[in-house]
């Protein structure tokens, strides 16, 4: 296991020790509290072969370890000026026995609520809350997910359907000195990989159920030290499960989604090796998703991704520009990617970089869409 998640692994140790003395989760022997590194292989193996259910696969999937909701949306308010917002809740399967009512059900949630605002309004803001799952909805249970109708909470952090149909999307949530209430909807859902089987390390390693709603319009309201502004954009939902993302090898990875003007949509991740270990471990896959929906899953050899410039926070060094390449049979496409800032890091109990991307043509040549990064296990050299 590489530095960064055994640090991840103590951070979280810790954390869930607070939360006991609190009263707030149930007790834990270190070799439990040690499984929720995202390196610890818990509940079944994902395997090829199965097929996304819906409405079913919009809620939790308790017999896996780690799971996510994840939106990332670029907003653009009265003037023009780009805001870049995140809201994830994670579910984790925790340690047994679960307790007989409700009071402890297996599963831990935490939720990231994080916000990039224009340069002229502050530096990139995150904040986070922790929670455990019961029976029962939003006004029982401290945290959790229900698939029908949609609805996943931690506290007043609410992402959830307004009808029986699970779009369109309200999303409500609020924290020191920052709010939201959003509605998103009108896109297309696509499965990653093989209908959903994504693959990761390039030998069957490891693997994780993987669909998307990558292209959600969205309206609503921000409010920051100004008060309440009118936004609108684009938004991206990713949904995720596994019994685990990372073995040995890595050292974490880099994630890409990118919403062009032409409404096509791209998503790329690699997978990075662990320091000293065959730089050729690396491991990129992604998809290429037509304006219609339709998915080309993409072949590490189909993939351009290098890093053209750098920065050096609190001694680990960053990208924060990008060369990104695309071979689609016998067309291609490049694009120039850069962070909107230069600090774009959640600086929470898992530490972790996420945030609005520009995405332009060769060498900024004129704008094609926009875009969010998401960036994990960088060391401090």
């Amino acid at each position: 296991m590489g530095r960064d998640w055994v640090a991840l692994s103590l951070r979280i140790t810790l954390l869930m020790g607070a939360l006991v003395i609190l009263g707030c989760q149930p007790p834990t022997t270190p070799e439990r509290q040690r499984g929720f590194s995202l390196g610890a292989e818990r509940g079944e193996a994902v395997r090829p072969g199965r097929t996304l259910r819906f409405p079913e696969d919009h809620g939790p999937h308790p017999e896996q370890g780690i799971e996510w909701w994840y939106l990332t949306a670029t907003l653009q308010g009265p003037g023009g000026e780009v805001h870049g917002v995140q809201w994830t809740l994670f579910r984790m399967l925790g340690p047994e026995p679960v307790q007989e009512g409700g009071w402890w059900q297996g599963q831990w949630y935490m939720a990231h609520l994080a916000w990039s605002p224009p340069a002229s309004r502050g530096p990139h803001r995150a904040w986070e809350r922790w929670g455990r799952g019961g029976l029962g909805g939003p006004d029982q249970a401290p945290a959790g997910v229900r698939a029908e109708p949609f609805i996943a909470w931690i506290d007043h952090w609410r992402l959830q359907s307004q009808g029986e149909a699970f779009l369109p999307l309200n999303l409500v949530a609020s924290d020191e000195g920052f709010a939201l209430a959003l509605t998103l909807d009108d896109s297309p859902l696509v499965a990653h990989g093989v209908g959903g089987y994504s693959e990761k390390s390039g030998d069957g390693a490891l693997a994780s159920y993987y669909y998307s709603l990558p292209r959600l319009q969205v309206q609503g309201h921000l409010k920051g030290a100004e008060g309440w502004v009118p936004v609108s954009g684009k938004a991206w939902l990713d949904r995720e499960w596994s019994s685990r993302f990372l073995d040995s090898r890595f050292s974490g990875w880099d994630w890409l989604s990118v919403q062009l003007d032409s409404d096509a949509s791209l998503m790329l991740f690699c997978l990075r090796p662990e320091r000293g270990q065959n730089p050729d471990l690396r491991h990129c896959a992604g998809s290429w998703i037509s304006p219609e929906g339709e998915v080309t899953a993409l072949l590490p050899e189909q993939i351009l991704w290098q890093a053209v410039d750098w920065v050096r926070l609190d001694g680990a060094k960053y990208p924060v520009a990008w060369e990104v390449g695309v071979i689609l049979g016998e067309s291609e496409h490049h694009f120039s990617v850069a962070t909107r800032s230069r600090d774009q890091r959640n600086q929470l109990s898992i530490p972790y970089w996420e945030g609005p991307v520009i995405v332009a043509g060769p060498e900024g040549s004129e704008s094609l869409g926009v875009g969010f990064i998401e960036m994990t296990g960088y060391e401090v050299d």
